[in-house]
């Protein structure tokens, strides 16, 4: 298991101090990197990319959820865990697909719950069925049986066999939760790897992928590198 790479965003400097203490308990964390604005958050992650992220929510040059809707949209988003002393700020987290979101002050329960979600996902473990909700009921879906995810508005479609889901969350959330085996093709479309039987390719680099079954689904160049690195690893 290889280590993560945490970057804690906090303008508090004691709470930030407090956070590196609690996560240097955890021996699969790595180096961990601090900030104490937007500014200098989005300074880190343009040179570098994390695993996870910390996330206050309120800044002093705005809001941690704007900063993190901008991660959420990169081909490989970091888990994203938030920090707030308001637990109203839940329903925006979960709605951005963060993994968790911290009361503060941070205790040591609340970062091993966080890492503990994190690890499920990237390192292998099963994910957590999928839950549907269709209003007061819910259906749970097995991620093995998940062929492919389009957005529709404000929902995903979410294939698996014969049957469609609709599911309101962003993309880039769902596909931090699927693991392993899924890749991002399009701003709208996330499939899984080994599923691609055929690839057929336009003039200006986009093209159209087909799956086992014969359903067809477009991929865009911008994921090109990202779509022949998970097939090269089937």
């Amino acid at each position: 298991m290889r280590d993560f790479s945490v970057l804690i965003v906090e303008d508090n400097a004691l709470a930030s101090a407090a956070l590196l203490r609690l996560l240097g308990a955890h021996e699969d964390v790595g180096s961990v990197t601090a900030a104490a604005s937007l500014a200098e958050a989005r300074a880190r992650t343009s040179s570098a990319s994390f695993d996870i992220v910390f996330l206050d929510v309120c800044l002093p040059d705005g809001t941690g959820s704007a900063f993190g809707s901008e991660l959420a949209q990169r081909p490989m988003p970091p888990a994203l865990i938030y920090l707030t002393a308001d637990d109203g700020a839940a329903v925006e987290a979960f709605r951005q697909g963060a993994f968790d979101y911290i009361l503060k002050p941070a205790n040591a329960a609340d970062v091993a719950r966080a890492l503990a979600r994190v690890r499920q996902t990237r390192h292998g473990a099963p994910p957590a069925p999928l839950e549907i909700r269709n209003g007061s009921s819910s259906r749970y879906v097995a991620v093995d049986l998940i062929a492919a995810i389009e957005s529709a508005g404000h929902y995903q479609c979410v294939h698996t066999g014969g049957d469609v889901h609709l599911v309101r969350q962003p993309i880039a959330a769902l596909l931090a939760r699927l693991g392993p085996g899924f890749v991002r093709v399009h701003r709208s479309v996330v499939v899984r790897a080994s599923l691609v039987t055929a690839m057929e390719t336009k003039r200006n680099g986009d093209g159209e992928l087909e799956l086992a079954g014969g359903k067809r689904v477009r991929f865009s160049r911008s994921y090109r590198s990202d779509l022949e690195a998970a097939l090269g690893a089937r």
